[in-house]
């Protein structure tokens, strides 16, 4: 009896301290974001679209004037993980870039790409070039970030991006 009384308060005892260490030990923190600047050249002013019906939601599509071929750049750090092409549907000709913690970009409707999988890429490392593949309409740049392969609205430099609409973009950051 003696027995089954200790092993019972020794139980008790360490579910007590299995509860307190589970109140007193905090979470670990959540990977913080990179600070994503935009996906073109320093300087460069691209007109940025968002629209309720695109896919996914809180893609933005980047045109300039006369834009087919010219340089797409990491918004942030980070390792080739993708270099596809979809043909003539979807993201076409795409890359992905993870960047740690969750987080990702894909860039698509490309012409053509300037990376490989497995590649490190750093602030604004030309990865490809804007173009019209996939289920494109038109050449333009298809931008978008993700965390835990969820999209998420995009930030530049910690700005939250305009939803919904067209707004001017100009890469300043790290210049």
């Amino acid at each position: 009896m003696e027995v089954q009384m200790r092993i019972r308060l020794a139980s008790t005892i360490g579910a007590g301290v299995m509860l307190a260490a589970s109140v007193l030990v905090p979470a670990s923190p959540a990977a913080a974001a990179p600070s994503f600047r935009a996906p073109f050249p320093c300087n460069q002013t691209w007109s940025g679209q968002t629209r309720t019906n695109h896919s996914p939601a809180y893609a933005i599509d980047f045109n300039r004037t006369n834009d087919h071929g010219m340089a797409v750049k990491a918004s942030a750090p980070g390792t080739v993980d993708i270099v596809t092409n979809l043909g003539d549907t979807s993201y076409g000709r795409y890359v992905r870039i993870n960047h740690g913690g969750g987080y990702t970009t894909y860039y698509a409707h490309l012409s053509g790409f300037n990376v490989s999988v497995g590649q490190s890429v750093g602030y604004g490392t030309t990865i490809g070039y804007v173009g019209n593949s996939g289920g494109s309409s038109g050449s333009h740049l298809h931008y978008e970030q993700r965390l835990n392969g969820s999209d998420i609205k995009v930030r530049f430099s910690g700005n939250l991006a305009l939803y919904w609409g067209t707004r001017n973009y100009t890469r300043t950051a790290g210049c």
